[in-house]
This record gives structure tokens, C-alpha cells and sequence, in this order.
């Protein structure tokens, strides 16, 4: 009887530690850009050419030293094998990854300077799989 209370007790407490380094983890990841910097927010009709420039954009085992220039209304493909990291790119523009090194310019506007609302509120993506629902 005392038995099945100690190792009761035991797996609530490991449950419980546990459940403490969760919120630990929680509580180190880096917040987010603000959503708005009242500062530099852009024109409303940014972005009006849609140019995306990309000026050593770096990301560590992944990318060394891009640099293009991407022409508003234009198609543009991004392929490569499985696994060999478009998404990284996509991800980089819309700010959901920061590159260690790199200067993203949309119509001539840094994007590292506006606000996360400002930004994903006016870039649009068509993905691989579309999704209806």
C-alpha cells in the first residue's frame, strides 16, 4: 500500500517537472518584431511595384551570400529537391525566419524596419498544394 503511494507520488512529481521545463522552454523563446513601428510604417499602398531585393541574404547551413533582385509582376518558381530548403526563402521575406546576415528590400523599404502587421498584412504566396476549404 505505501508502496503504490511513493511510486504514485513519484510519477506525479516527474508529470509535474516535466511540465515546468515546458513553460521554462516557453519562456526563452525570443519574442517576435512589434506588429506595427508607428515610426516607419509605409505608404498605404506599399508595396505599389512589388520588387523584392535581396542583398546577402545569409542563413547558417543553408544559405551563403544570395543576392537577387525579383521583379514585381512577374511569375517566379523557386525549385530544388525535397528538403534542400525553399520554404527557408519564403519564410525569410514574410519575416518568419531572421536571417543572421542579409538586407530584404520591398520597393526600397527595408523590411527589417517595418512592423510584422504591416508587412505579412500586404505579401500574398500562391503555395505548391493549394488548399481549398
Amino acid at each position: 500500500m505505501i508502496q503504490t503511494w511513493v511510486i504514485w507520488n513519484l510519477c506525479s512529481l516527474e508529470n509535474g517537472i516535466i511540465s515546468v521545463e515546458r513553460i521554462l522552454e516557453y519562456t526563452n523563446i525570443p519574442s517576435e518584431p512589434p506588429l506595427v513601428i508607428d515610426e516607419s510604417r509605409p505608404d498605404h499602398i506599399w508595396p505599389s511595384e512589388g520588387e523584392i531585393d535581396l542583398l546577402n541574404l545569409q542563413m547558417p547551413f543553408i544559405l551563403r551570400g544570395l543576392n537577387c533582385t525579383l521583379f514585381g509582376g512577374k511569375k517566379i518558381g523557386i525549385v530544388g529537391r525535397t528538403g534542400s530548403r525553399k520554404s527557408t526563402l519564403v519564410q525569410t521575406i514574410f519575416r518568419i525566419i531572421d536571417p543572421t546576415v542579409a538586407h530584404i528590400f520591398i520597393n526600397a523599404i527595408d523590411i527589417s524596419t517595418i512592423g510584422l502587421h504591416d508587412l505579412r498584412s500586404r505579401l500574398g504566396i500562391i503555395p505548391q498544394d493549394p488548399i481549398m476549404f
